[in-house]
């Protein structure tokens, strides 16, 4: 009787659950549409305005997640609440702005320090939560702090990413040397911290460390040379090929143990030989924006021809090629996008400065002759102030 009931306790808890993920599952849905119907008017707005949609965008994705968030603080087991209270909180943190902007004007440092505070917020949070409890951080009642930890920070660093960019006079290249590096260091410290230890408190001090040290890094390096938002974009692509590349090998490695693996620093020199090639190869090329998408878009499609023609010539097991192949055509296809545009923005900056340095110009006009004759054989020509000798030479300078 005993072993029944359990069964049917597990059966009807497993239903429950099933039924909630269906539930999410369509809410998802509904909520994406909602989402592409408040970003479509933008779509022929200035840009601008595009930011600022943009803007509402993210701050319904960030409120959807403060919303499950609170679903577990607040330990809701109720399935409509559960579901209902991220769509309230969803359309309240994108209504906060719509509201209180009326000019609905935003720049795109602010919505890309905002989006960045809250994305790495969760980390930093979890990771604090992670210094305080140890191995016990997801244990039933110590995960609420550690997931309030997460949000809390989340939004704290939202705020904080906003209010920089309000009163930073900051270049955009230089926001996204930022991103770059508050993204990078804490993910090459978690790996380091999964190479030399199997303990929780050392993974999370990592990853808080590493974030510090990262935008420290950023400022030296903006000191150094200060990249365009273009260049930092390019620098990107290299980094998460060259990442993604050592995951691939270590995951290759055909280790069971992955826990205190010294094969965890891979990813993480992969990150941070990416950046280092990057910062050296795209030093100076004055890349714009939707070059440095080029670029991206340019290396995942090469890696993409790569993956096809590793499954054509590859064998059934999976071995280096599958993951060499695709890394070399992405990385070709990258270099090929980055010499052509440097090149032609070489080429610009070349007959600008060419036109500004005050080159002679020089013409001959042997016409003038003939019409000179011709002025001087009529002589009342000669007293006419609108009329006078052509000259058969022309120079000029232009400064």
């Amino acid at each position: 009787m005993l072993i029944k009931v359990n069964i049917n306790y597990r059966f009807q808890g497993f239903y429950k659950f099933d039924k909630m993920m269906k539930n999410m599952l369509r809410f998802s849905i509904v909520f994406s549409i909602l989402i592409s119907m408040i970003g479509k008017p933008a779509c022929g707005q200035e840009r601008d305005e595009m930011l600022f949609y943009k803007y509402i965008t993210l701050s319904a994705w960030n409120g959807f997640y403060y919303g499950l968030a609170a679903d577990h603080i607040f330990e809701v087991d109720d399935e409509k609440a559960a579901v209902a209270i991220p769509v309230i909180t969803a359309g309240t943190m994108a209504l906060i702005p719509l509201l209180t902007n009326e000019t609905r004007t935003i720049t795109s440092n602010q919505l890309l320090l905002t989006g960045h505070g809250q994305l790495i917020g969760w980390a930093h949070g979890g990771s604090l939560g992670l210094l305080i409890n140890g191995e016990d951080s997801f244990d039933e009642g110590k995960s609420k702090l550690t997931i309030g930890l997460a949000a809390l920070t989340s939004i704290g660093l939202g705020v904080v990413g906003k209010s920089l960019a309000i009163k930073m006079d900051w270049s955009e290249g230089r926001v996204a040397l930022y991103r770059h590096y508050g993204l990078v260091m804490p993910a090459t410290g978690a790996t380091i911290a999964l190479a030399l230890s199997d303990d929780a408190r050392v993974f999370g001090s990592s990853v808080l460390l590493f974030g510090a040290g990262g935008y420290f890094l950023a400022d030296r390096i903006n000191t150094w040379n200060e990249f365009t938002r273009g260049e930092m974009r390019a620098t990107q692509a290299l980094t998460i090929l060259n990442g993604t590349l050592g995951m691939c090998i270590f995951v290759d490695s055909e280790s069971d143990d992955f826990s205190k693996n010294p094969g965890w620093v891979l990813p993480g020199i992969g990150l941070l030989v990416g950046t280092g090639l990057g910062h050296i190869w795209l030093k100076d090329t004055n890349l714009t924006p939707q070059q440095g998408m080029t670029t991206l878009y340019a290396a995942g499609l090469g890696s993409l021809i790569g993956i096809g023609l590793a499954i054509l010539v590859g064998s059934e097991e999976f071995d280096p090629i599958y993951y060499l192949l695709p890394y070399a055509t992405g990385l070709g296809t990258y270099a090929y996008a980055v010499n052509k545009m440097k090149n032609k923005n070489a080429a610009q900056v070349y007959l600008q400065t060419k036109k500004s340095r005050g080159d002679w110009t020089f013409s001959f006009m042997p016409q003038n002759l003939y019409l000179n004759n011709r002025l001087l054989e009529t002589g009342n020509l000669m007293n006419n102030r609108l009329v006078g000798m052509q000259p058969l030479f022309y120079a000029s300078c232009a400064f």
